[in-house]
C-alpha cells in the first residue's frame, strides 16, 4: 500500500501571504486544524491551530480580543507558519507515513511531487483507516488469536487447518508479545466460513498445541466471544 492510495487529494491550502486570521477561518470553515501554504503552486510552509496560538500570545499578550483579532487580519501567514516541513511522496509505502506521524507526533503530512508540487495530504486518521481495512476488521466472520513459537511453518500449518475446514483467511497479522519476548508471536487471523467448521478448526488448532488466546464473532464490530474450553 502506497501514500497515494490513501491520501486526501481534495486539499484547502492558504498561500504565504494571506493572513493567519484568513488561516484560521479555513481551519473552523472546513473543520481542520492544519492548512499546507503555497507559493505560487508550491509547498513552502504549514500552518496549524498550534502555530497560531503559540504566536498569538508572543504578539498580543497584552492586547484584548479586539486588538488581538486586528494583529491577526494584518499579520501574514508567513510568520507564523512552519518552514521546515516534513514531507512525504506519493509513492511512499504507507508505513512511512506511519512511522513519521507516530514518532514526530504529528496529525498530517503534506505529500508533494519531486518538484515540489503539492498533491495530497496524509493523516493519522487515514492511517486509521488503512489499519482497519488491513485488519479486515468491518468483515463479518471470526477473529482467531494465537500465540506461537517464532519458528518457520507455523503460520503455514495453521493455514493448512484452515483450508482444510473450506475457511476463507480474510487478512493476517503479527506482532511480538507485548512483554517484548521475541521467541513468541502474536498471530492475529480473520477468517470467514461455517461456524461449525470454525469451531472444529479452532479444537483441530489446539490439539496441535497452539495456543489458541481468544476467539470473537465479529459483524463489523464485536458482538460476542466464542467459549473456549481450557
Amino acid at each position: 500500500m502506497f501514500i497515494k492510495d490513501w491520501m486526501k487529494k481534495d486539499l484547502i491550502t492558504v498561500e504565504y501571504d494571506d493572513t493567519v486570521l484568513d488561516a484560521l477561518h479555513l481551519m473552523r470553515e472546513h473543520k481542520i486544524r492544519r492548512l499546507p501554504v503555497l507559493r505560487r503552486g508550491k509547498l513552502v510552509g504549514i500552518i496549524t491551530e498550534k502555530d497560531i496560538k503559540e504566536f498569538s500570545p508572543s504578539k498580543a499578550s497584552t492586547l484584548d480580543i479586539y486588538e488581538m483579532h486586528n494583529v491577526l487580519a494584518k499579520t501574514e501567514v508567513k510568520e507564523a507558519m512552519t518552514k521546515d516541513v516534513i514531507t512525504v511522496f506519493p509513492d511512499d509505502p504507507i508505513e512511512r507515513a506511519a512511522l513519521i506521524l507516530r514518532d514526530m507526533r504529528f496529525g498530517g503530512l503534506p505529500v508533494i511531487e519531486k518538484n515540489g508540487d503539492l498533491v495530497g495530504i496524509i493523516t493519522a486518521v487515514d492511517v486509521f483507516d488503512v489499519f482497519v481495512e488491513a485488519m479486515g476488521m468491518r468483515k463479518p466472520g471470526a477473529r482467531v488469536h494465537i500465540t506461537v513459537n517464532d519458528k518457520a511453518g507455523a503460520i503455514a500449518e495453521i493455514a493448512a487447518v484452515l483450508k482444510k475446514y473450506e475457511l476463507n483467511i480474510i487478512s493476517l497479522a503479527t506482532f511480538f508479545t507485548k512483554d517484548k519476548d521475541e521467541s513468541k508471536r502474536d498471530i492475529v487471523i480473520r477468517i470467514s466460513g461455517d461456524k461449525g467448521n470454525i469451531n472444529k478448526s479452532i479444537d483441530e488448532l489446539k490439539a496441535l498445541e497452539y495456543n489458541v488466546t481468544n476467539v470473537m464473532e465479529m459483524e463489523g464490530r464485536i458482538t460476542s466471544i466464542y467459549k473456549l474450553d481450557n
